[in-house]
């Protein structure tokens, strides 16, 4: 088995595709099914139904992902479920026009336009096929610009992004040639669109165009580059870190509002901060989720997650509490952080804070990021309270362009991607849990 990348599929007794994956790499992905089909009730189930194993080389992740989508397309695999089924998978379409627009929809969009032409997916994620987009448009451009009578140059072809479309400066037939090698490219047949290019490139050699033949030679560069063993697409994250002089102007800035509102000492360090986030459905498979921000940048390895056992009913209180409180039990275990961030208002920054004001925690910085618009939920608790908590609050609305805002919007939003991320997964083993 190669330590390359590549495709398999697994096939049920008549032959039938049950479930296409892509792998970075292929022996250690598919050793992996020996311990994952004990532990992960789909896979166990697939394990089980599939009698065959077939599989791919490919030289490059980019490939792997452009024949894993086309396979799916190709067989609908019953088990492909989270391609299949999920509302985040998207289709690229290569429309049938004179001049044909590509186009990225979703599975309700592509099914209500009923569009004619070409399509291709689905894809994962949309972080996949904008990262798609962007790799091969400068290999294949095309352009969306709406068609009219008088069009100007649109942005894109300023951009070396569009052909000419909008400015008459490529025929239908030569642009369909484009987009029949996009379709190719698209379908994972690599090696027949450059086979093509070269024949072309030496067309335009021995016709003396070298303009052209260098254009395509290019063109060959720029496909081997992203194709190569070595590429490797971006990790699938939706949130860019903040540039790090951006982190830390964010975080003096931050500083400075604790020590303004919370009274904490104008030294105080801030430099672990962690978020949480309360993701369910209904009260039903609900994830606390965990993510972590060091100076400014996230850190992806200290990310967790707790599922909540206690309750099956909507309270984002109880299960935010419930969350906290088994935090503490890590204190020795994982590093303290020195401000909690909790995606929510002034009901889930007291239930945190009535959870942890008998523990080592009492003291803790914590600060709630409530929405619509965004805004700062500062509690200052009175010292000595016995009964319930005496809390004087400060909603404080920053600017849009304000760092330490930017710097905490990013915490928030990762906590929220990372939490639904653990509970879809959580629903759908609980959908695929099979009967006792």
């Amino acid at each position: 088995m190669p330590e390359l990348p590549g495709v398999y599929w697994w096939m049920d007794a008549d032959g039938k595709v049950i479930y296409v994956g892509k792998a970075k790499n292929l022996r250690h992905r598919l050793n992996s099914y020996r311990y994952q089909g004990q532990k992960i009730p789909k896979t166990r189930e697939m394990t089980a139904h599939a009698k065959f194993l077939q599989w791919r080389v490919l030289r490059s992740e980019l490939e792997a992902l452009l024949v894993e989508a086309e396979l799916i397309n190709r067989y609908q695999p019953q088990y492909n479920v989270l391609l299949k089924d999920d509302k985040s998978p998207l289709y690229l379409v290569i429309t049938q026009e004179e001049f044909p627009r590509v186009l990225r929809l979703r599975k309700r969009d592509l099914l209500k336009r009923r569009l004619k032409g070409k399509t291709f997916g689905p894809f994962p994620s949309s972080y996949k096929v904008s990262e798609v987009l962007k790799l091969i448009r400068p290999i294949f451009p095309w352009c969306n610009a709406p068609r009219q009578k008088h069009m100007r140059r649109c942005f894109e072809n300023h951009l070396h992004l569009c052909p000419g479309v909008c400015t008459g400066e490529i025929s239908s037939a030569d642009y369909q040639k484009i987009m029949d090698q996009l379709a190719l490219f698209l379908s994972g047949k690599t090696k027949l669109v450059t086979d093509c290019l070269k024949k072309d490139m030496e067309a335009h050699k021995n016709q003396l165009e070298f303009e052209q033949a260098a254009a395509i030679r290019d063109k060959l560069k720029l496909i081997a580059e992203v194709t190569s063993e070595t590429y490797r697409l971006r990790q699938d994250y939706f949130l860019p870190n903040l540039s790090s002089e951006r982190s830390r102007e964010g975080l003096i800035e931050l500083r400075q509002i604790l020590s303004t509102y919370q009274n904490l000492p104008r030294e105080y360090v801030i430099d672990r901060i962690e978020g949480y986030d309360v993701s369910n459905t209904s009260g039903k498979q609900a994830v606390v989720s965990m993510v972590v921000s060091v100076g400014g940048q996230m850190d992806h390895s200290q990310y967790r997650s707790f599922n909540i056992r206690s309750l099956d009913t909507p309270n984002d209180f109880a299960m935010m509490a419930e969350a906290l409180g088994r935090r503490v039990t890590h204190r020795e275990d994982w590093p303290s952080p020195q401000l909690l961030l909790i995606d929510g208002g002034k009901g889930q920054v007291r239930a945190v804070l009535e959870k942890l004001r008998a523990t080592s925690w009492q003291t803790m910085p914590i600060i709630g990021l409530a929405k619509d618009p965004d805004r700062l939920v500062i509690p200052q608790v009175a010292p000595g309270q016995a009964g319930r908590l005496k809390i004087n609050w400060t909603l404080l609305n920053l600017g849009g362009d304000d760092l330490a805002l930017q710097l905490l919007q990013q915490v928030r939003d990762e906590a929220h991607r990372f939490g639904k991320s653990h509970h879809v997964a959580r629903r759908l083993k609980s959908s695929l849990q099979l009967p006792k």
